[in-house]
Order: structure tokens, then sequence, then C-alpha cells
């Protein structure tokens, strides 16, 4: 079984951004929504991803650029705030 911080890494190179209820859902499975709350919540304190509050409950979850793929990055600077504002 893959380490959930390797799991959620994984998951944001792919497709980007994404909500943390998306997050859940795809790594439901395997991992307890707790599990992955307490993933992303350790993994932004220290770095390793980006935690946005976009509504009163809705949290976007973002590789923070150097740990983003070059081909993320290059996608990332072309993008308008308010596409990175979406879920």
């Amino acid at each position: 079984m893959m380490h959930i911080d390797e799991a959620i890494i994984e998951k944001l190179r792919s497709d980007g951004h994404c909500c943390l209820d998306d997050l859940v859902t795809h790594l439901s499975p395997i991992y307890s929504w707790s599990e992955v709350f307490i993933a992303v919540d350790r993994m932004s304190r220290h770095g390793g991803v980006l935690l946005r509050q976009l509504g009163y409950s809705t949290y976007q979850i973002a590789l923070r650029p150097e740990v983003a793929s070059p081909v993320q990055r290059r996608h990332a600077d072309g993008e308008s705030a308010s596409q990175n504002l979406e879920c």
C-alpha cells in the first residue's frame, strides 16, 4: 500500500489542484476521511501542499510549485486567478 502522503502527491501531480472532498473521495477506498484530513493538514504545515479556503467549508489543495512537475508549473503560470480558485 502506498503511503498516504505519496498517494496525495500522485493525485495532485496527475490531476492538478482539487477540492479536499474530491481528494477524500479518490482515496476513500484505502484511507478514511480523517486520515486524509490529518495528512493534508500535516503536509500544508510542512510546506508540501497549499491549502486555500474557497468557501465556508470548501478547501482547495494544490502542490507547492517546487513539488509540482515542470509541466504543472508551466500550466499554473498560465492560469488566471479565477481558474486557480475553482475546485
